[in-house]
Order: structure tokens, then sequence, then C-alpha cells
């Protein structure tokens, strides 16, 4: 006998599709936050109410409250009471419906996709009232769940258990009184199941910063807003600059871009069977490639990619209040909102780290990249699991996007920032000058084009870039020339195509006259030595000499004079000394260039009356301390001599600041100093150490502050090199006692812009 059979549906489902499907708070929370979108809510707000107190019959409360769509009798019958239907999943299958929606209001494509969302209730507490209500009703519709009901006997039949409704004609909760109820949802939340503190409020709060895609939604489009009254004290002592740390308010969505970090970022899209890359180094687009798709199923996609520097992760981990590593690394949005668990700490779903660890050493894995790939529209290859782990079915497209991220976004942000730029190094003097960047840049562009199969691309980039072949030095132009060359075949727009080729005429014509010149500055630069800021001695009966000694004496003594009164006043005043103290400085400082004066005036290559001269002072300082200080004084050791630094300086507090530190070096006993140039960031750097005793530990904290000595003498000499240098707009600092290289007494380092 033949006959067919009906399956029973146990009250125990209740658990399985809700406290066991969803498995924490912040997810379940996260799902019905998205059912607000779906009904079209502009506002959503999730309320927290006596939460500290959540013992067994507390009185701990969530409200989450929205002015979407609501629902009518007939929606909570058809839609919210049938297990496991999803409105999406309809609207995809009626095309007509579906555009029957987009012209009236909604522009929307729902969230959600698994018609268990407000099983998401279940897992919050065990009591639940829902408030309803369609725009124009006169009524609001009220449900009254008890979940516990489900659980009290498994041989129950799920539709057997009764659900309370009713209607009425105002929201009445307690403690929270709702004005205007015009349309929307109310979920009041009660008999909680597990706990919520400060810290749990604040990782929720973080957790919906990453819910919605905030490059697609608009500002006034969805808001959610999170109210724990209890801990409004606790945000009032929130300083400023940490807002991270507020629990009640508007949750911000974060935009990466808007966050104020400069680095470097590729963009990519599939469009209509195209890839579109662009990739932009601090702000500024470098090149974009576009190029036919070469993965089938794959469209409407856009992904951000950002190369996390340290000076990126610190600038984050200061506005956002978390290191990147902690925030998370490359999300998975589909239709602006995120699919969990992708993106999460320690999930690996592209398989980056297992990439670095197989593969190169220099690998970008996820601690030093932040993003998002973005799924828009239908999308049926990407569809989402009903299952405690999230994220979608592992689908052929699925491979296709986690193919398309490595080849064509990761690979090319690697070629520029690792292989081809490396100019974010930490290590400054590793870092490449901009002119290396722009040829090098070029260079990956010509080789990323040549590695692209459709022979009908186009390439784009930054004109700017063409500015190198002006500077380039002569040997490395031809190859130059060559990538452009090759990569001009691929340029489609016709303006751009023109300021290639007239650039390249340019270069070209140069190139010739430039081969021709080489031998002979070749010849000039090896005949002529760098010119000597000190002569051999001449006569000291000199006119021109004497009457430039006799100006600045002039000058000198005329502003001692000044001081002198000014001094003068303020002891008759009875001022303090505090007031007193700099016009003592300034005469000091006087009273040296006189001194110095003597020394170099017979030896100047310059006229000591013109204070300010544009002279090598890598140079200057060299032949000041050979020529006018001399080996009877102190011997001198030094590195790097040949770097030529050309600037506006006073040669009169170059040689005060020299002589202080040559006075030092000889109390602390010093018999050799020892002098190294450096250039860095377009600045030189002189390391000025001797073989000394060093300075005391406990004079660190006061070695430039005026009277401070560390050598028995007055303890105004650092004090002076401090002033002279940054009135130059430098610094000056104590770099440590015996230095490696450099000697075994103090060591100082002098900064000139």
């Amino acid at each position: 006998m033949n006959k067919q059979l009906d399956f029973r549906i146990s009250s125990g489902l209740k658990n399985i599709i809700g406290k066991e499907l969803i498995t924490n708070d912040r997810i379940a929370i996260f799902e019905l936050v998205k059912n607000s979108y779906d009904a079209n809510a502009k506002l959503v707000r999730i309320v927290f109410q006596d939460i500290k107190d959540t013992g067994k019959g507390g009185s701990s409360r969530i409200l989450i409250i929205d002015d979407g769509d609501g629902m009518s009798h007939d929606d909570l019958v058809k839609k919210w009471l049938f297990v496991g239907y999803s409105e999406k999943k309809d609207d995809e299958k009626e095309p007509a419906r579906k555009s029957f929606r987009d012209k009236i209001k909604n522009k929307r494509v729902f969230a959600g996709a698994k018609g268990v969302g407000r099983f998401s209730c279940d897992r919050l507490g065990t009591k639940l009232k829902l408030y309803t209500r369609k725009e124009g009703e006169k009524g609001i519709h009220f449900l009254d769940v008890n979940w516990q009901k489900f659980e009290e006997d498994q041989e129950k039949e799920f539709q057997t258990i009764k659900i309370n409704y009713s209607t009425m004609a105002k929201v009445e909760i307690e403690d929270y009184p709702v004005k205007e109820f015009k349309n929307g949802t109310i979920l009041e939340i009660s008999s909680l199941n597990d706990k919520w503190d400060a810290g749990k409020l604040l990782e929720l709060r973080k957790y919906l910063q990453r819910l919605i895609n905030p490059s697609s939604i608009e500002e006034q489009e969805f808001k959610i807003y999170l109210e724990a009254r209890e801990f409004l004290e606790n945000d009032k002592k929130v300083k400023k600059e940490e807002d991270f740390n507020l629990i009640n308010g508007p949750v911000k969505n974060i935009v990466f871009e808007k966050l104020g970090i400069k680095t470097t970022e590729l963009k990519s899209s599939i469009t209509g069977g195209k890839v579109r890359t662009e990739l932009i180094d601090k702000g500024k687009s470098i090149f974009v490639i576009e190029e036919r798709s070469e993965y089938p199923g794959l469209d409407n996609i856009t992904v951000n990619l950002f190369y996390l520097s340290q000076a990126a992760k610190n600038t984050f981990t200061r506005v956002m209040g978390v290191e990147p590593k902690n925030y998370g690394s490359i999300f998975l949005y589909k239709n602006k909102f995120r699919i969990h668990p992708y993106g999460d700490e320690g999930d690996d779903w592209l398989g980056l780290e297992k990439r670095k660890g197989q593969g190169y050493a220099r690998y970008l894995a996820n601690r030093e990249l932040m993003g998002r790939i973005e799924l828009h529209g239908p999308q049926p290859g990407f569809e989402e699991v009903s299952s405690r782990d999230g994220g979608v079915l592992k689908t052929q497209e699925f491979q296709h996007l986690q193919d398309y991220f490595i080849e064509k976004i990761l690979r090319r942000l690697e070629k520029y920032v690792v292989e081809g730029i490396d100019w974010d190094k930490e290590d400054a003097e590793k870092q490449k000058s901009p002119e290396e960047i722009k040829r090098d840049s070029l260079e990956l562009i010509q080789k990323l084009a040549g590695q692209v199969k459709d022979p009908e691309k186009n390439i784009q980039f930054n004109s700017d870039l063409l500015t190198i072949l002006k500077d380039k030095q002569i040997e490395n132009l031809p190859q130059v020339i060559k990538n452009i060359e090759s990569l001009n075949k691929y340029v489609k727009a016709p303006e751009q195509k023109a300021y290639i080729e007239k650039q390249l005429k340019s270069v070209r014509l140069a190139t010739r006259n430039l081969e021709i010149e080489k031998g002979e500055k070749e010849e000039e630069l090896k005949a002529k030595e760098r010119e000597s800021l000190f002569l051999t001695k001449v006569v000291s009966t000199d006119k021109e000499i004497i009457t430039s000694l006799n100006h600045t004496i002039e000058n000198s003594t005329k502003t001692i004079k000044e001081i002198v009164i000014d001094i003068n006043k303020k002891i008759h005043a009875d001022r303090p000394i505090s007031e007193i103290a700099p016009f003592v400085d300034e005469l000091s400082i006087e009273n040296e260039k006189i001194m110095i004066l003597a020394n170099i005036v017979g030896m100047a290559n310059f006229k000591t009356k013109v204070e300010l001269i544009k002279k090598d002072v890598v140079l200057y300082v060299k032949e000041y301390l050979e020529r006018i200080v001399k080996a009877e004084i102190m011997k001198f050791r030094f590195s790097n001599e040949g770097i030529e630094h050309v600037v506006e300086f006073r040669p009169l507090e170059i040689s005060i600041v020299l002589d202080n530190l040559i006075s030092n070096a000889k109390k602390a006993g010093a018999t050799t100093m020892a002098i190294k140039f450096k250039m860095l960031n377009k600045k030189l750097h002189i390391h000025v150490s001797d073989n000394g005793k060093g300075v005391d530990n406990k004079m660190l904290n006061k070695l430039f502050k005026r009277g401070e000595t560390t050598t028995n003498g007055s303890g105004i000499g650092l004090h002076h090199i401090k002033t002279i240098i940054e009135k130059m707009g430098g610094e000056v600092k104590f770099v440590g006692n015996d230095v490696e290289d450099l000697g075994k007494g103090a060591c100082f380092e002098v900064i000139l812009p």
C-alpha cells in the first residue's frame, strides 16, 4: 500500500534556527538592523534599559525601534509568522513586482535573505513584544511572544504553539514613552539571556560601524542610533579626541578615505565584462588599466584596497582607538550590508596569510592591508548560507572573486609598494627620491601593461610622471624613452597621446645635445675644484678687508652698547634676573662675533660686512675648523665631507656654534673631534662628537638650559648653540655618549634646513 506522509516539525526547531544558528548577541542585533533596513527605515534606534539588572526576572530590556514600512495584519500572518519565508527571494522571482517596487519607493536591494532574522530576538532574550504599523492604519498591531513556550515540550509541534495577537491605539512601553508612531516596527526584548556592560556596548558600536558599507550609504539614507542612558555620565568624561569611546549617539559609518590617512590605494571594478584598475598614491592617480574581464560570472563588483604603512597604522589607531589588526582587514559587502565573518580579525578568507607563509617573504598580508569588496545587485553566485559559521556558498563565482583579487588587485599593489617603489620604508635613508619614484612608476606601468593579455587594453597614467624626463640623468634617458614608447601604444586618449609624443620629441632632441655637452662638462667638473671660502693668508693691511672688519666691529659695538643700556634700565627698575638674562646672552654672542672676526677676516673669501651669504655650509664648516681653528687647538676627523649643501647662512653664527662645541670638548678633556655629515629629507645633519669624558646622565634634562654646565663653565655655550640653530629654523640635540664610530665622548647632532 502506497500513501503520502507529512513531516512533523518539533517546537525544538526554534532553538536550531534561533540560539544555535545565531552565534552571539552582536550578530543577533545585526540581523534585526538588517530587517529594519529592508523595511525602508531611515533611522533605527537600539535602546538598552536597566541592563545592569540582568538577573532572573530583572527589568533589563533591549528596544529596537525603526521608522520603516511597518507590517499589516496580513504581513504578520503571511510573512513574519511564516518560518523560513524571505521576501527577498520572492522579490527576485517576480521581476514585474520588483520593477513596480523600484518605481514607487523602494530603491534598496534586500539585505536579509534567509528568513530567520526574526529569531535573533530569541538569542537576545526570552520574551518579545512586537509593535508595528503601516502608514495610514488606525491601530497598532501587537504580538506577545514567549520563546520559552517552544522549549517546554519538544513533542509539541512548532505550529501548534500559539502567539498572542491584539491591536492597540498607542504604544505603551514602561519608562520609554513613544509620542508619535505613524509607521515602523518596535521590538521590546526582555528577560535578557546575557549581561551587557560598557565594554560589550563599545564592542557592539564598533561592530555596527562595519555593518553597512559606508561608501554607498548616503548620510541621510540610513542611520543607526545607540542609546544606553545608564552610561551617559561615563560618556561625559570621554575626551573629544577619543569619541570612539562614547557609548551613546549615532553609529558613524567609517570610510577609510575620510580618516585623513594618506597612503597607497588600489581601486578596481568589473562592469559589463570590463576590468578597470586604478592605482592612487597619497591622493594622486598614478595609472589606470582597462582590460577585458577573465572572470565569468563576476559583474557589478567594486574593490577598494589600502596599503597600511606604519605611519598609516599609527594614524588609524589614533583616530579609531583600535589597532588595524584588531579592527579587521578586507570586508565583503553585498548590497551595502556586510557578510559575516569575512574581514574579521583572524579570518583569512582570501588566503593572504597562507600565501605569505608559502611564498616570497615580502608578500602583503592582512596586517598590511585594509579594504572592502562590494557586490551590487542580485548576485546569485554569492548566496548567503544559513549556518553558524556564516559566509556565502563556495561557488565558482566565489573562487573567481578570490582569483580576481589576487591577480588584478593585490599583485599590482605589491609590485608598486614592494617591488617597484619601496618608498614607504621606515628607514628614511633607504627611501627613494621623488625622481626615482617617478622613474620606477613608468617602468612598473610598462611591466604591468606587458602582462595584460587583452590586446585592446587601454593604459592611462599621470602626466606629471613625464616631468622626470627633463631632469633624468643622461645615462638613464634611453631606457625611460623606451618605456614611454612602449606604453604609448596602449594610450587611447588623443590629448594624452599627443602630449606624450611632444615630450618624447623634446627629450630625444635634448638627449643628442646632452651627449655632445657631456664630455665637456665632465672635463670642466674635474678641472674645477670646489670654491674655497678661505683663501691663503693675505696681507693684513689690505684696505678692503680692514674696511670690512671695522664695519662689522662697529655694528657689534653699537649693539653691545644698546644691550648694556637695556640691562642697566632693567637693574634700576629692580626687574627679576629672568628678564635680564636674555640680554646677557645677546651681549655674549656679540662679543664672540668680534673675537671670531679677528681670526677669520684676513682669510675670508666673502665680505664680512655681508652677514648672510649663500654658500656650501659643509665646506664652510670643514675649512673653518681646518684653517681657522687648526690642529694645534683640536684635531678633526671628517666623514662624508664631500656632501654639498648650498644654503643661505650667517658665517659668524656657524662659527659661534662650532667654537662653543670645541670649547665644551676641550673642557671635557678631548683632543680629537669627529664631524660626520649626512643628508636626510633635504636637511643637513651634522654629528659632532669628541673623545672626552662625555656628559653626566644627571645633566641630560638640563643640557641646553641657561646657566647649566657640564664642564664647569659658564653654562651658556650650549644655550647659545640652541638659540642660534633654532633661529635658523633648525634643531640641535644630544645624541649620547660613546656613539658608534664617532668617539667615546659626547655626541651632538645639528640639523640645518
